[in-house]
């Protein structure tokens, strides 16, 4: 018995060369190309920030073209409509979005900027947003 014990210890090099047991489904998600997934990711984020800024960028606007744009985002981002693939509701989760987090965001922004246009104040203007993906996450 203490022979056998004696054996394994003085072989560890033994299995370091032992094939690994890896079966096609774990190869696949390790080592695919997510090329395709970033660039259909970026399209739509980049949906999703034209959305976000016409919202904030035409809110109270006077001519007719700015407010059909602020008009269009409004409705787009209220609607709840699941059935079409650019759906808010579509993009934000996969992007893993949580789109009424988000939705209760823009509707309390447009209530602060109500409230601030009201007083005078000056308020910041909309940003360009960073687009990063890691690991399935969406990064704003």
């Amino acid at each position: 018995m203490n022979r056998a014990v004696v054996t394994i210890r003085s072989n560890p090099v033994g299995s370091y060369f032992e094939p690994d047991v890896l079966t096609s489904h774990q190869y696949f998600q390790l080592f695919r190309q997510k090329s395709h997934f970033a660039a259909e990711e970026k399209l739509l984020f980049a949906v999703l920030t034209d959305a976000i800024e016409c919202f904030q960028k035409y809110l109270g606007a006077n001519a007719p073209r700015r407010r059909k744009l602020f008009t269009e985002a409004e409705a787009w981002i209220s609607r709840r409509d699941r059935s079409w693939p650019y759906s808010f509701e579509n993009i934000c989760e996969a992007l893993s979005i949580d789109p009424n987090y988000l939705r209760l965001g823009l509707m309390q922004w447009r209530i602060d900027h109500d409230s601030q246009k009201n007083t005078g104040r000056c308020v910041r203007k909309t940003l360009r947003y960073q687009h990063t993906v890691k690991e399935n996450r969406v990064c704003i």
